[in-house]
């Protein structure tokens, strides 16, 4: 592939049923979304997926999968022995994932279908906002109008309201690979660019490595955050020692290890250049921890002193 561009998008919808009339009954989807767009070497477009996930890191890591077996063997639908999506999904998968996020889950869509799920918790509205997008030819924003006129068939008169932002912006060519990071907390916004030229090894920039360290930066600011309230929280006695929740920090500490070592590997195969700065996870934890003695309270019986 000459060029791979995309971006994540972290989306809401709250369909409400007016034929209720009770907001209280409205429903919640929840979803990370990123489209793939796969080229050959002239540019032609061969096939286009979307995948939704759970969690950011997901959706880009799958992301990376598809691209890298594209690369690798061409395009994957219509083959004479089918692609193995169940492999790829549980390639993608960590020790720390399978043990501790037990809300994963994961759907691909192909041509407005879905071709491959994992997971119990996928909200069966993206279905058919997938099969409106496709329908519309991939004009996104109209695919909320077209949903609400298919429950209008069904009988139900409701109104989708769609909240999304992005979260991580993708160009890639074959000189440069750039990924902008965007990630929202409850105290503050980061945002950071980095920039990846070939080294002395590669001809062009290694466009799934590039993409994996961009999930690796997603994965691993929000593992830190989360490290860090956890941490307080054992202090503070709200988690108990040697319970599954201090177990989840400490291997939180080992999964960050390797997220910097992924990170690590690109800066050794390419020059990257970060704006304004490369995140260190480290300070992530420090400045959840603070937050987290902001905000939360010792329990009475934690022994606790300042």
């Amino acid at each position: 592939m000459q060029e791979f561009k995309t971006s994540l998008l972290r989306e809401k919808f709250i369909i409400e049923d007016k034929t209720v009339g009770d907001k209280a009954s409205s429903v919640t989807a929840l979803s990370n979304r990123m489209v793939v767009s796969l080229e050959n070497k002239n540019g032609a477009l061969q096939e286009t997926f979307v995948i939704r996930t759970h969690n950011m890191h997901s959706c880009t890591r799958m992301a990376t999968k598809i691209l890298q077996t594209f690369t690798k063997t061409g395009p994957l639908m219509n083959r004479s022995v089918p692609i193995k999506w169940e492999e790829l999904w549980e390639d993608i998968l960590s020790d720390f994932e399978r043990s501790f996020n037990p809300d994963k889950w994961l759907a691909i869509y192909n041509a407005g279908k879905p071709v491959f799920k994992a997971g119990d918790n996928i909200h069966p509205f993206l279905d058919l906002i997938e099969r409106c997008d496709y329908t519309n030819k991939g004009e996104y924003e109209d695919a909320i109008p077209l949903a609400e006129s298919a429950f209008v068939k069904t009988g139900k008169t409701v109104k989708i309201a769609y909240d999304g932002n992005v979260a991580l912006v993708v160009n890639f060519d074959h000189e440069e690979a750039r990924c902008g990071v965007i990630l929202r907390g409850p105290d503050r916004t980061t945002t950071f660019n980095f920039n990846a030229h070939p080294g002395k090894t590669l001809k062009t920039p290694d466009f799934v490595q590039c993409l994996g360290a961009a999930a690796a930066f997603l994965e691993g600011m929000q593992l830190a955050f989360m490290i860090g309230m956890d941490e307080v929280k054992i202090r503070y006695g709200l988690i108990e020692r040697n319970s599954r929740e201090e177990k989840k920090t400490q291997e939180g500490r080992k999964r960050l290890g390797r997220l910097s070592a992924i990170i690590g590997n690109l800066e050794i195969t390419h020059t990257v250049r970060y704006r304004p700065e490369r995140p260190e996870f480290k300070r992530v934890i420090s400045d959840a921890e603070k937050l987290a003695q902001k905000i939360l309270t010792p329990a009475a019986d934690s022994g606790y002193v300042e």
